[in-house]
């Protein structure tokens, strides 16, 4: 089942700022359009992860390099990997993975809201994202506090899903462009490094990658979206 505060509305912690990672190839999603707009129950896939971390966090912004005119419909920030980042990999022939993303989430809240001093970041094609992530990861947020707390479910760990501190831009933008450091999890162990185990079977994490996931989310969110749907009275 889906988190049972899908039913009550998101739930917001704390003054962090979200950062939505649309960067992914999607390759395996096969051809057409962009994995993050690919239609699920009614709206591009993208837009789902949206609305659903965008009230738990004090801003938003999509971090994405595919310029298209559909990001318009989201109504909020979307912006591009850093431009020393993209020259990057564009010499190398490749994208540079989620830690660019990160990075430039990073740089965006520092501009943009310098006192926050975190950022919750989510992939694109994780279109059922709890309504209570945030409220969750803060909790976790003990003393001493982490730089980095990402979600684990049973055996898996989501890297792009958790928190991160602001303060660790200057190593990231070292650690890719000076080092060539392209996994997330060997970044994050640099640093105070925890993880909030996700209680249940994750399927709120559930990773659209290829059609027949895309299914299995339309299946989880098709009967939620009929039942929020008033029904006409009979005269």
């Amino acid at each position: 089942m889906v988190n049972a505060l899908d039913n009550l509305g998101p739930v917001r912690a704390a003054a962090l700022v979200g950062v939505v990672l649309a960067g992914g190839e999607g390759r395996r999603m096969g051809p057409g359009l962009p994995k993050p707009f690919r239609p699920l129950a009614g709206k591009p896939m993208v837009a789902h992860v949206v609305e659903r971390l965008r009230p738990q966090v004090m801003d938003l912004v999509v971090v994405a390099n595919e310029p298209a005119v559909a990001w318009r419909s989201l109504n909020v920030p979307v912006i591009p990997d850093l431009p020393e980042v993209q020259q990057l990999a564009e010499r190398e022939g490749r994208r540079l993975g989620p830690l660019a993303g990160i990075l430039a989430g990073m740089e965006w809240a520092l501009k943009h809201h310098p006192h926050a001093g975190w950022i919750v970041t989510a992939p694109a094609d994780v279109p059922l994202l709890p309504m209570d992530l945030t409220v969750r990861l803060c909790g976790h947020m003990h003393v001493p506090e982490p730089d980095v707390l990402m979600v684990r479910h049973g055996l898996r760990r989501e890297h792009t899903v958790g928190v991160w501190s602001v303060m660790l831009a200057p190593d990231l933008r070292r650690a890719l462009l000076e080092e060539g450091l392209r996994r997330v999890e060997e970044f994050a162990r640099r640093h105070r490094f925890e993880e909030l185990v996700w209680p249940g079977s994750g399927e709120c994490f559930l990773n659209v990658n290829t059609p027949e996931q895309l299914k299995i989310a339309e299946q989880h969110l098709g009967p939620a979206r009929q039942a929020r749907v008033p029904r006409r009275s009979r005269r």
